[in-house]
C-alpha cells in the first residue's frame, strides 16, 4: 500500500503544471493496474486507505492551484457525482469530442473476486470431473470485470 501511495504522490507532483486530462490518464493507469493485481484478495480496507489518500493528494493538488478560491467552489469545479459517489472528473473539450469527461478511478469501485479453488481430489484427466471442470471454466463469476 505505501508503494502505490508514493507512486500517485509521485505521478501528482510530476504532473503539476500539466493538463488535468493528461494527470488522470496517467493516475488512472497505475490505480487501476494495482487494483486489478491485488483485486484477488481481501483488499477493501486497503483500497479505501489509497482511495483518501488520492483524494487528499488531489485535493491539495487544486488548492495550491486556485489558490483564491473557496473550497466549496472547488469541490463544485473537480467532484462530481457517478454512480452514487463523488470521484475527481474534469470536463474537457477537444476538437472531435466538445465535451470529453475524465475521472479519477476509485479503487473501492473495482469489483473484488475470490479465488474459487479446485476441489483437492479433481484431477482434469479423469472422465468422471469433465463436467466440474466444464462447470468450472464457464462459470460467468471467474471472469474478469471491469
Amino acid at each position: 500500500v505505501i508503494a502505490i501511495m508514493q507512486e500517485v504522490g509521485k505521478i501528482i507532483r510530476k504532473h503539476r503544471g500539466a493538463s488535468m486530462p493528461i494527470l488522470i490518464k496517467r493516475l488512472n493507469q497505475t490505480l487501476r493496474g494495482w487494483g486489478n493485481y491485488h483485486r484477488w484478495v481481501v483488499s477493501s480496507h486497503a483500497f479505501k486507505k489509497v482511495d483518501n489518500y488520492v483524494f487528499d493528494q488531489l485535493w491539495r493538488m487544486v488548492r495550491r492551484r486556485h489558490r483564491n478560491k473557496p473550497g466549496k467552489w472547488l469541490y463544485k469545479r473537480y467532484w462530481t457525482a457517478a454512480k452514487g459517489h463523488h470521484v475527481f472528473s474534469v470536463k474537457h473539450k477537444t476538437k472531435k469530442a466538445p465535451d470529453r469527461v475524465y475521472q479519477v478511478v476509485k479503487l473501492s469501485q473495482i469489483v473484488r473476486n475470490r479465488y474459487v479453488k479446485v476441489r483437492a481430489n479433481a484431477n482434469p484427466y479423469k472422465k468422471e470431473y469433465s463436467q466440474y471442470f466444464f462447470n468450472r471454466r464457464h462459470n460467468k463469476k471467474s471472469k474478469i470485470a471491469m
